[in-house]
């Protein structure tokens, strides 16, 4: 009996897998291509046998296997993290700081006397003093920062006539200086116990201290009322009648005062014995005027006394004798 049958079935199966083994080609060794370069995978083994299959796919692939062993978390041994307090400076905390320090900034300004206005250097003042002006304004212990000079002028012109044009100028930390012009006053308005002046404009303001050379109206009543320029005062009465009046002026006989009626208009008491009426137009008083001249010239010579001349309308001038009869 031969030794091949003396063995086994799993045997010879054994036996012929050795021998292919055996006669099969080594592969070539592998060069060093770098750290960079790709390594073969090694051939998979099955029971002391390769498979070229797979040897061929992971080849292919390219891929690498890692084996890694994990470590089971312990139940019973926990770690304690506590956090680790950084110093940050945030927005918030950059912005906070500035609104405390504008509220003290704020605080100090609103109680330091070094901003507090103590007097007003006043200038172009004639004949209000600074001291009236001062007190007009109104100024003193008030905070220089809140001060805004529009206002200031605007409730000057407004409230106090006498003065035509106010410039008020703040410089830090509380200079305050103001620069006034005066109106002139043209007309003394005398009414009952109280007067008035008036410039050219018809602006009618307080007196202060004594001026010479006013044109004296003594007035028994007052005129209608004018619409002012919003922001200014109303006229008391207009420019053109400022006007009128000035120019009647120059005729009114030495010793006589200007009278004003609310019905009749302006006139005046003529030292030769009669009154003359001008009426209330300011447009022509200066042809009122001469016609007046005329008409006393016309009676002299026919030493005609009249009692009243009134040439409030230049067309139709007419005189009054004493005995009421009237003629033209």
């Amino acid at each position: 009996m031969s030794e091949n049958k003396l063995l086994t079935r799993s045997e010879q199966v054994r036996q012929r897998r050795r021998a292919q083994i055996r006669h099969q080609p080594r592969p070539p060794k592998k060069k060093f291509l770098g750290r960079n370069a790709s390594r073969e995978l090694p051939p998979i083994t099955m029971r002391g046998v390769v498979n070229e299959y797979t040897f061929e796919r992971y080849k292919k692939a390219g891929r690498r296997r890692f084996n890694t062993a994990y470590k089971a978390p312990m139940a019973d041994h926990r770690r304690l993290f506590l956090p680790r307090l950084r110093p940050q400076i945030g927005w918030r905390l950059v912005s906070s700081f500035v609104i405390v320090a504008l509220c003290a900034g704020l605080v100090y300004l609103w109680r330091a006397p070094e901003f507090r206005v103590t007097t007003v250097q006043v200038s172009g003042n004639q004949r209000i003093t600074s001291e009236e002006i001062n007190t007009m304004l109104g100024l003193s212990g008030r905070a220089s920062f809140l001060l805004q000079p529009s206002q200031i002028e605007s409730a000057m012109l407004l409230n106090y006539p006498e003065i035509e044009t106010i410039r008020v100028s703040i410089g830090m930390p509380n200079a305050v200086s103001v620069e006034v012009v005066e109106r002139q006053p043209v007309i003394q308005w005398q009414q009952g116990e109280s007067y008035t002046w008036i410039d050219e404009a018809g602006i009618a303001f307080r007196p202060h201290s004594e001026v010479q050379g006013l044109i004296l109206i003594d007035a028994l009543g007052a005129p209608p009322p004018l619409d002012g320029v919003p922001g200014s005062p109303a006229p008391f009465i207009t420019a053109d009648t400022v006007k009128a009046v000035q120019s009647l002026a120059a005729f009114t006989p030495s010793g006589s005062k200007i009278l004003y009626d609310p019905r009749d208009g302006f006139s005046w008491m003529d030292p030769r014995g009669w009154h003359v009426v001008f009426g209330t137009g300011s447009e022509d008083m200066a042809v009122k005027v001469r016609i007046y001249q005329s008409l006393v010239d016309w009676l002299s010579q026919r030493k005609i006394q009249p009692v009243l001349i009134n040439v409030a309308y230049p067309n139709a001038p007419y005189y009054r004798l004493d005995q009421g009869h009237v003629e033209e």
